[in-house]
């Protein structure tokens, strides 16, 4: 009896012993699996600048640069005075009126009165183009060429441009243009309907200057703001 007792003592003693020692490791794990991220059931995400494997990325700088149009200049073509002319024009918007240009270098934009602008050349300052522009909703262009002629007419004898002088207004829905020419000066009027814009150009030039075609390669690039 006392034999059978010792026994069952060790058998009891034995399976504490085991049970203890389990609990332990699965204690030990329990702990090692909350210290340890990469056991975690909730991994982390890389940062908007880091790559998967967990190396820093660098932005790319030119996506800006080359995302941006570039539109602020424009080259234009002219001839002066027998001269092939190329000269990069810059972006310049009307302060009253509802259009842009590319403007030439070599030329001042200012306000002469309200509905008129006027490009006025650096180096002599009689040899202008003035631009009035008019919505296609607030008048017509017959309207506008009925003033333009009469213009040009209280001007002095009036001669129609030829297609050819007028080629630069390519885009230009209708178009028509007068010179009246004297000794060594002359006055251009014309009138172009062309993106929802009725235009009126009048320009002063001379023999010397020649810059006539330089003010109608301007004037081809006006567009709506």
């Amino acid at each position: 009896m006392q034999k059978k007792l010792m026994s069952m003592l060790a058998l009891l003693l034995t399976a504490i012993l085991v049970v203890g020692c389990n609990t332990t490791d699965v204690s030990e794990d329990s702990g090692a699996s909350k210290n340890d991220p990469s056991n975690s059931s909730t991994q982390q995400t890389p940062t908007e600048n880091e790559s998967e494997d967990g190396k820093q990325e660098t932005p790319n700088e030119t996506d800006t640069s080359t995302n941006t149009p570039s539109n602020q200049e424009q080259e234009i073509k002219y001839v002066q005075n027998g001269v092939d002319k190329k000269v990069n024009a810059t972006e310049s918007q009307s302060v009253k009126q509802d259009y842009k240009l590319h403007q030439l270098p070599g030329f001042t934009l200012s306000q002469e009165e309200p509905g008129k602008d006027i490009f006025v050349s650096n180096e002599d300052d009689s040899v202008f183009m003035r631009v009035e522009t008019f919505s296609t909703s607030e008048t017509s262009y017959a309207n506008v060429k009925t003033s333009l002629v009469e213009y040009m007419n209280a001007v002095g004898d009036t001669t129609p441009l030829t297609s050819e002088e007028l080629a630069v207004f390519k885009d230009a829905k209708n178009i028509e243009g007068y010179v009246v020419n004297f000794d060594t000066d002359k006055v251009v009027g014309v009138v172009i309907e062309k993106d929802g814009l009725v235009v009126k150009l009048t320009i002063n030039d001379n023999n010397t200057q020649d810059l006539t075609a330089a003010m109608f390669a301007m004037a081809a690039t006006i567009t709506q703001k």
